[in-house]
């Protein structure tokens, strides 16, 4: 009886020992903590915008044949940026609106551009995009100034100056003074879009149907002689001083080499003024002979416009060369016959005389044969 007593104790025992907490395994963990974090979904990839493509300019390659002024703008009357030498290689982008300008790349230049002249930049035939300036119709009166202007901010030479109209410009036509003498034009930086320049220097075909306007642009009733030039009264020109480009003889404005099978024609325009602007060019040239020739044989054209008479010079070496006669505005097919051996040197600049004296000239030499 007592072995069965002990024994069914030995089988509770080891039945409790079954029944009760064992080790810790993966399976006996809560559920919480063995099932997996669900997945935050990701948001779905943003829609990528190609950019808009936008055209590649053409980019052409040029060599300067003389030594020219890059400048900010398509014209001589534009700030001189630097002087590039004969024969570097600039990248042209473009060409102003008439062709006489290239725009190149220029880092220095506003907008990282410049413009130097077109007729010094050897393309290689090498078509140039066009820039063509949007430019607002005119549909009203206009007048086209006969030669390079001051634009003022009221009708009179004792007005601020705002700026220069470039011959051949141009300009709607929204008023005139009392005497005629002054006309207002349409000008976007002054006041009110507003701008006078004297009447002498544009052409226009009638001021009849112009509002009569007062100094503030105010319309005013006309006399009896409102809008008639007052008689015996010439008005003065208000011409722009010449931008100063700082050649000198020893940096000059433009530089050829005239060579048998190179450069055999050169042309080129300028403007110089007194006492104000640019008072001096420098225009250096070296001309050939064929061989066993001594002399070498030049045809000189040179035209000029202004309000004064042009002073036209040889010098060689630092000094100036007589005895070769005298180059004067309106000379057509002028010869030169120098000496070989050398670089000469143009210097143009205008004659004293009363005022601004502003002479705009251009000009061309051909080395013969």
């Amino acid at each position: 009886m007592e072995r069965k007593q002990l024994l069914s104790l030995f089988l509770l025992t080891v039945l409790l020992a079954a029944c009760g907490p064992g080790p810790a395994t993966a399976s006996s963990l809560p559920a919480s903590s063995t099932a997996e974090a669900s997945p935050t979904p990701l948001p779905p990839p943003s829609e990528t915008t190609s950019p808009t493509p936008t055209a590649t300019p053409v980019i052409v390659a040029g060599t300067l044949k003389v030594q020219v002024n890059v400048r900010a703008g398509p014209g001589t009357g534009y700030e001189s940026l630097e002087l590039l030498n004969a024969g570097q290689t600039v990248q042209v982008a473009a060409q102003s609106g008439d062709g006489t300008w290239f725009q190149i790349l220029y880092p220095a230049g506003p907008g990282g551009m410049g413009w130097v002249s077109a007729q010094f930049v050897e393309t290689g035939g090498k078509p140039v995009p066009s820039l063509t300036p949007q430019v607002t119709p005119i549909t009203g009166p206009a007048g086209t100034a006969s030669q390079r202007l001051n634009v003022r901010s009221g009708p009179g030479t004792n007005y601020a100056t705002l700026g220069i109209l470039e011959a051949n410009t141009t300009v709607a036509l929204t008023g005139k003074n009392e005497t005629g003498t002054w006309l207002q034009i349409a000008y976007p930086s002054g006041p009110g879009g507003r701008g006078w320049v004297t009447a002498a220097y544009v052409q226009v075909t009638s001021t009849a149907g112009l509002p009569v306007l007062n100094a503030s642009g105010t319309p005013v009733t006309p006399g009896s002689q409102a809008g008639t030039p007052v008689p015996g009264v010439t008005p003065t020109p208000t011409v722009g001083p010449a931008a100063a480009d700082g050649d000198t003889s020893a940096r000059p404005l433009a530089r050829v080499l005239f060579s048998p099978l190179g450069t055999r024609k050169f042309e080129f325009q300028g403007d110089v003024s007194i006492p104000d602007g640019d008072p001096e060019d420098w225009i250096e040239f070296t001309p050939y002979a064929l061989p066993g020739g001594v002399s070498a044989s030049l045809t000189v054209n040179l035209g000029c416009s202004g309000n004064g008479t042009l002073v036209v010079e040889l010098w060689q070496n630092g000094m100036l060369v007589p005895n070769r006669g005298t180059l004067a505005c309106g000379d057509i097919g002028r010869s030169l016959l120098l000496p070989t051996g050398g670089a000469y040197q143009l210097r143009l600049r205008p004659a004293p005389g009363n005022g601004l004296i502003y002479i705009h000239y251009w000009l061309s030499m051909k080395n013969n044969p």
